[in-house]
């Protein structure tokens, strides 16, 4: 199979579904995360520019040590919107990884707006990519890929009415390794901007093995 995650930010898809990526690289699947915005705002006391490319940097680390493949998409953290040069872009994304299946923010789910759009812009780059007027680089798909809303944000303790839950227990420990090469969002960061340790807020938020989510 052929795999594709969106992410509005460089650590949003492993936050949200890392495990379940694990799961189908480790049968030998196929797995591309696109990464929407470059996260330029995700730090204090640095220029934009250098935060944008230690993010890009973090997410190329954790696709290599995933093993799956690097789409970056590189528009502005904190200004992604529904207008032509995203969505061809979303499409574009969809055409590159050519994906049985989809990964995706719920939209309008949280209390981000990249995360919602993200969403958003997936749920119909899926179908427009099979559009061929809709030009791009690559050619058209010749099916709409399945999709799949990952958990948001705080993770199985939110109150969604999820579908499906995957047990990751095998790949649990990778998907916290994933996640701490987005070093730059370990530290101070989170913790002044929201008070919390996203890495603890995962694990807390973790379930029972039987019942991990993604």
């Amino acid at each position: 199979m052929r795999v594709l995650a969106f992410g509005a930010h460089p650590d949003d898809v492993e936050f949200r579904c890392a495990g379940t990526l694990a799961k189908y690289v480790k049968r030998g699947d196929e797995v591309f995360v696109c990464i929407a915005t470059n996260g330029e705002i995700g730090s204090y006391g640095r220029p934009r520019e250098e935060i944008a490319a230690m993010r890009k940097k973090e997410a190329e680390a954790s696709c290599a040590l995933l093993g799956a493949h690097l789409i970056w998409l590189g528009f502005e953290d904190e200004m992604l919107f529904d207008e032509r040069e995203t969505r061809m872009a979303f499409i574009e994304a969809v055409r590159i990884a050519r994906p049985d299946v989809i990964f995706a923010h719920p939209p309008y789910k949280d209390y981000n707006q990249d995360h919602d759009i993200s969403g958003y812009l997936a749920f119909e780059a899926r179908i427009l990519a099979t559009v061929k007027l809709m030009e791009t680089e690559h050619p058209v798909i010749d099916h709409i890929p399945p999709m799949f809303y990952c958990t948001p944000t705080g993770g199985f303790t939110n109150k969604i009415n999820a579908q499906y839950f995957v047990d990751i227990t095998d790949t649990f420990d990778l998907k916290m390794k994933l996640f701490a090469c987005h070093a730059s969002q370990q530290g101070d960061w989170c913790k002044d901007a929201f008070g919390v340790d996203y890495a603890d807020m995962i694990a807390s938020s973790t379930p029972p093995p039987a019942a991990r989510p993604a």
